[in-house]
């Protein structure tokens, strides 16, 4: 419970540095039983957290306490950047989520940058329609205090309100059933074993599929996950846990005392270190746990061939990752673990087409998440064995960005760029495989429009192509140069319009320059709609 101990005692015992999240379940007087995840701020965690929010937000809507130090400089970017976040996740919960910001310091206030600084994030919050408190977090008591919990109790009230309950008798009894197994996962024979023990204290389904029915619908509101691999189930009783754990290790920065160098710096992680690292889990269960959240992907030999994940320097042992772990061991992918940069050599290409999806908000940007996902698409879709076990496509992996060259002449690019405002696409071909270009070019926008809808839908975007006499690399910044709306290359063609206007009102190219490798009598089929419907 929650007691004020008056208003100019200083909190104790707070961890200055969280490692990954931390959750406290609390019974409060006012609030009721809640679950408080306490989340690191720092850059590394990102991707992960966005992952584990939209993990979180499954059964039920959350509130979002962002909470912003006023005396800090990066303090509106670092605001930006969790509303983004938040924003994303919130917006595909099934169920309502409320966010509110806590300005922290303000008593400290002493000069006009910090004035200034105030007044930006009263802006921000004005047109973000959040809810704003002015609190000093360093205290358990003092003004605002009231306020908050007012607000806080009223937003929970309303998540509890609007929370669709469908659960039978017997699903709180099989929830209560694992709760006093006292264990954090279980197989589906584990879970029957501890039924048949004390039968008689619990009324629970009896047939295998009834208790998986049961296990489901606890899934579904979020109490528990349920996680299958093949012919395996595993049920994980205290989901925060094992985020809680997996999330703070895996993704520590290297200053924190959670640190552990498991991956090599091109985000390879094998399995065996994984189990060495959490011996207490089924390591079936937490590759299946960490994929169903697309935090990674397991490599077969055949694939890390044709990659340059090998190539890099692991930090245990020094020596390259197929050395060190070997080429048939069992293998990781995790993008966000990526650090090695751009090679010099991708800019001797010369491209022949440029699209990109730049976010027309100025304080928008595409999270981190949203790249690490969209490269295991690309490269596991685009990379695909064909029927004679070989891989057409070789893979080329760093920080921000990939690229492949296939064995029909296309060479493909996909990064992004523009303070992570912009995702690039460009591609180079080989003379006389231009029919080859326009298909892939179809594939690759529409996977990269995929998953921008699925993991970050609520920005705000604009489809545009660069023109083909400025696409001399590096792009970093396409806005620029001269580009070219998709919807007006669409209208263009539906007004039978020759020549596009620049976004200045001046002339542009001919619509049948901007896209020359491909027929122009059939608009349903562009590639630029990326095999999806003109709306």
């Amino acid at each position: 419970s929650f007691t004020l101990l008056g208003s100019f005692r200083n909190v104790g015992g707070v961890v200055p540095c969280t490692a990954g999240i931390i959750p406290y379940k609390l019974q409060h007087r006012t609030l009721g039983n809640i679950i408080l995840h306490d989340f690191a701020g720092h850059s590394e965690y990102y991707s992960s957290h966005s992952a584990v929010i939209e993990n979180l937000l499954q059964g039920s809507g959350g509130v979002f306490l962002i909470v912003v130090n006023i005396l800090e400089k990066e303090a509106v970017k670092q605001l930006y950047q969790w509303l983004t976040v938040v924003r994303n996740e919130a917006q595909k919960a099934l169920n309502q989520c409320h966010v509110i910001v806590i300005v922290s310091h303000v008593d400290e206030i002493s000069n006009s940058d910090e004035k200034r600084r105030k007044e930006e994030i009263q802006e921000i919050i004005l047109r973000e329609r959040c809810d704003i408190i002015f609190l000093d977090c360093r205290k358990l008591g003092g003004s605002g205090v009231d306020s908050f919990f007012k607000r806080l109790s009223i937003s929970c009230e309303s998540i509890c309100s609007t929370r669709r309950n469908q659960s039978s008798l017997y699903d709180h009894e099989m929830y209560r059933l694992l709760v006093e197994t006292n264990k954090n996962t279980l197989t589906l024979l584990g879970v029957m074993a501890a039924d048949g023990k004390d039968s008689n204290d619990y009324v629970i389904p009896v047939t295998k599929g009834d208790v998986l029915d049961a296990l489901h619908l606890l899934h579904s509101i979020g109490l528990i996950s349920v996680l299958k691999s093949e012919d395996k189930v595993w049920v994980v009783v205290d989901k925060g846990i094992l985020l809680t754990e997996l999330d703070g290790i895996l993704f520590a920065p290297k200053t924190f005392k959670e640190h552990v160098g498991i991956a090599s710096n091109t985000g390879i992680v094998s399995v065996s270190g994984l189990t060495r690292l959490f011996p207490e889990y089924d390591p079936d269960m937490l590759i299946c746990f960490l994929k169903n959240m697309e935090l990674c992907q397991e490599l077969n030999p055949l694939f890390l061939k044709f990659t340059d994940l090998i190539e890099g320097e692991t930090e245990e042992t020094g020596g390259s990752a197929s050395e060190s772990q070997g080429i048939t061991e069992r293998l990781l992918f995790f993008p966000c673990l990526l650090s090695t940069d751009r090679p010099k050599i991708l800019t001797s290409q010369v491209y022949r087409f440029g699209w990109c999806l730049q976010c027309t908000r100025e304080h928008q940007f595409f999270p981190p998440r949203y790249f690490h996902v969209l490269s295991l698409h690309l490269a596991f879709k685009m990379a695909q064995p064909q029927e004679d076990g070989k891989l057409e496509r070789r893979c080329s992996f760093w920080k921000n960005r990939l690229y492949w060259f296939n064995g029909h002449g296309v060479g493909s690019l996909v990064e992004i760029v523009d303070e992570s405002q912009c995702v690039l696409v460009m591609m180079s071909c080989e003379k006389g495989y231009s029919d080859n270009m326009v298909s892939l070019r179809r594939d690759v926008i529409g996977e990269v429009m995929s998953v921008y809808k699925e993991s970050c839908p609520s920005l705000e975007v604009k489809e545009i192509v660069i023109d083909p006499k400025e696409l001399g690399y590096p792009v970093n910044t396409p806005r620029e140069r001269a580009v070219y709306s998709v919807k007006d290359i669409l209208s263009a063609f539906d007004k039978r319009e020759e020549f596009l206007v620049k976004f200045d009102g001046t002339k542009g190219e001919k619509v049948k320059e901007i896209l020359s490798d491909e027929s122009l009598t059939d608009i349903s089929n562009l590639s630029l709609l990326g095999g999806c419907d003109i709306k």
